[in-house]
């Protein structure tokens, strides 16, 4: 019983490792057969359906154009009604769109009158304030000039004693050093005079440029101020600039001058005048410090425009 169990195994062993090894030949026959099968009818459905394609676009395309015809008139009138719309709104909004440009044009006229007095009076008070500081520069050249006539003097009469044949030489010293002061001093009078003039010159078109650009709002009216006073403010800035190396060059030459007038007098004659050349250099320095700070102060009070 046992023996026969075993034999009908192994004969179903065989025949399962046998139908294992056929198996993928088989699968792959099989799976070429459906293939074959599908092809063709997927091929039998396109040629059944070709025909009712085509019938079925013909009736979309006269579906399209019947609806089209049928839009027609609704759209032609929904256009007329637009127009009309619009014509009615534009004759609507016509008279208030007059009544707006004239109330602008009034409201412009007006600033218009408002700003005119405003830049006259921008200019006048750049004329009056640049005026002002030449009046107030100009005498202190003036009065260098005359404390160089008046310590010069002095120093002549000093030196009197001390000539003994050597006084042509002496006053070819002393005249040497006035005019040398002097030439100073009409540098300085000259660089007032220009530096205020060409200070008038570079603000006056600020003035017409104001009234000449009428803002057409409140921003481009604070706009146009703000950029007035920065342009202002750089004028007067760049104006001190201009002025202010002058004073250490006015101070240097002094020095350098009187020195070189110690040194041509010689020791003994130098010591005798060394209380008149110092007192001279102190008064004169102390009058330049005094026209620079002048010259700060004007600045400072100068062109106090409104803010924006």
């Amino acid at each position: 019983m046992c023996g026969e169990v075993s034999t009908q195994t192994d004969d179903l062993k065989k025949k399962l490792v046998s139908f294992a090894m056929e198996l993928p030949c088989l699968v792959v026959q099989d799976s070429e057969k459906l293939k074959l099968q599908v092809r063709k009818e997927l091929e039998e459905l396109r040629l059944q359906l070709q025909p009712n394609a085509e019938e079925v676009s013909q009736k979309m395309n006269e579906n399209v154009q019947a609806l089209k015809q049928c839009l027609k008139p609704c759209t032609h009138e929904l256009q007329n009604s637009l127009s009309e719309t619009a014509e009615q709104l534009r004759q609507q909004l016509a008279p208030l769109s007059q009544q707006l440009e004239a109330t602008m044009k009034e409201n412009i006229n007006s600033l218009q009158m408002a700003l005119a007095p405003c830049a006259c009076e921008f200019k006048d008070k750049v004329n009056q304030h640049v005026d002002r500081m030449r009046c107030q520069l100009t005498p202190y050249a003036d009065q260098l000039q005359n404390k160089i006539d008046q310590h010069i003097a002095e120093l002549q009469k000093t030196l009197i004693p001390f000539a003994k044949g050597a006084q042509e030489q002496l006053n070819r010293q002393i005249e040497c050093l006035a005019f040398q002061m002097k030439k100073k001093v009409d540098q300085l009078r000259t660089k007032v005079s220009d530096n205020t003039e060409d200070l008038k010159q570079k603000l006056t078109p600020f003035a017409e440029e104001m009234k000449g650009k009428l803002p057409q709002s409140s921003k481009e009216l604070h706009q146009s101020l703000t950029k007035l006073n920065v342009q202002v403010d750089q004028q007067i800035e760049e104006f001190c600039k201009n002025m202010g190396p002058f004073e250490e060059s006015f101070n240097r030459a002094l020095v350098q001058h009187l020195e070189e007038l110690k040194q041509k007098l010689g020791l003994p004659r130098a010591c005798v005048v060394e209380g008149h050349l110092s007192l001279l250099e102190k008064e004169l320095r102390d009058r330049v410090n005094s026209f620079f700070c002048t010259l700060k102060q004007t600045q400072e009070e100068m062109l106090s425009f409104p803010k924006p």
